[in-house]
């Protein structure tokens, strides 16, 4: 074990050590500080070799430093911990103090948990993901039911910006940030006992890139959970969506950006980005197969007239046909800087349309027949 490894090992066996007597005794016990300055001890040597320190959980693993930590019991009970909370991510920055250690121990003991929010301090910032219920006897108020993707942090956003311009650069791709980011909503969508309510929160930022991509893996996933897929392959259909346009990093941004309609040059030159974008996942380490076919594929189309060019009887991944449906509908109900977004009826009609057509029909009836149950006031 290096000495990186053993401090950050140390530090996870003191704060969960202090957590179990704050939960045996109080905060206030002299064990539970004198443990919360000991763990203090052990991030600043941390800190002198790296300007922050941050925990992620992904699939019941600790990462820290983008690398898994080795496994323990004193690991184990701090994932167990930070679960418990639905805590996907703990970002702490120098100038940390022991009182701020003595919260973060409250909470994973849950004595304050209980009580009150996870409070975050001047140097500690948690990544909590919230799903708010409807009280059936309350009546129904849409507004309260809806799922809270608090845990995908502005950090993450910049995070997955860097990946993509890093793609344009031709650079290794980040294949773990992607996986966070859709682990993240994944554990979101476990925590649904109607997966219909996690149709509705699409984000909206300003980064389209990234809207558009995690507007399009939330899509895929509600319609997968729709199927009842679970496990690895749930998570394999986010990372796909998360890289399925990864192929319009190598197209000019200016034909990209443009408001009006592409001229039959810069059409030829958009229709490459499939292709494009699959070759270069082919050559990514890691990545999912699934992600490969999504990003060829997903502009081919359930009658094959779309691109690139296949055999007609070219058999598509579901995967693809479920991207074909959810890029349509984030199309047709985003804002830009040229259109207005439609409404849900205007976006059925057209969809349906589509149905047998571009797109799967039974999946896009399906699809539809969700999002008007969502829509309706009953929900």
């Amino acid at each position: 074990m290096s000495q990186h490894d053993k401090h950050l090992q140390l530090f996870i066996r003191q704060i969960t050590t202090a957590a179990a007597n704050a939960a045996l005794y109080q905060l206030e016990h002299p064990q539970v500080l004198n443990l919360c300055r000991q763990a203090l001890d052990q991030l600043k040597i941390l800190f002198s070799q790296t300007p922050e320190i941050t925990f992620k959980i992904i699939e019941n693993r600790l990462i820290f430093a983008d690398h898994p930590v080795t496994s323990n019991l004193s690991v184990e009970r701090f994932v167990e911990a930070l679960k418990a909370l639905k805590i996907s991510f703990i970002q702490i920055s120098p100038g940390l103090t022991t009182e701020e250690l003595l919260i973060l121990a409250g909470h994973l003991s849950k004595r304050t948990a209980q009580h009150q929010n996870l409070r975050k301090t001047e140097n500690i910032r948690y990544g909590q993901v919230e799903v708010r219920y409807r009280d059936p006897a309350s009546g129904p108020e849409k507004s309260s039911v809806l799922a809270d993707f608090s845990a995908i942090s502005e950090k993450d956003r910049d995070k997955f910006m860097d990946i993509y311009q890093g793609v344009s650069r031709k650079k290794q791709l980040n294949v773990l940030g992607i996986t966070e980011i859709v682990a993240d909503f994944v554990s979101t969508f476990e925590t649904h006992s109607n997966i219909l309510l996690a149709l509705a929160p699409l984000r909206s930022m300003d980064e389209y890139a990234y809207t558009h991509s995690t507007n399009i893996c939330l899509l895929n996933l509600a319609q997968a959970k729709l199927l009842g897929i679970e496990g690895p392959l749930l998570n394999e259909i986010g990372v796909a969506a998360m890289l399925h346009d990864v192929g319009k990093m190598f197209i000019s941004p200016d034909i990209l950006n443009k408001p009006g309609k592409l001229d039959p040059d810069e059409w030829k030159m958009m229709q490459q980005h499939p292709q494009l974008g699959a070759e270069y996942l082919l050559n990514a380490p890691g990545i999912p197969r699934l992600a490969v076919v999504t990003a060829y594929e997903h502009h081919i189309g359930y009658d094959g007239r779309g691109y690139p060019a296949t055999p007609r009887s070219w058999p598509l991944n579901t995967c693809s046909y479920m991207t074909s449906i959810s890029d349509v509908y984030d199309a047709l109900r985003t804002r830009r800087s040229y259109k207005e977004p439609l409404t849900f009826d205007q976006i059925s009609t057209i969809m349906l349309e589509s149905a047998g057509k571009s797109l799967h029909p039974d999946l896009t009836r399906s699809f539809l027949k969700a999002l008007a149950e969502l829509e309706s006031p009953s929900h």
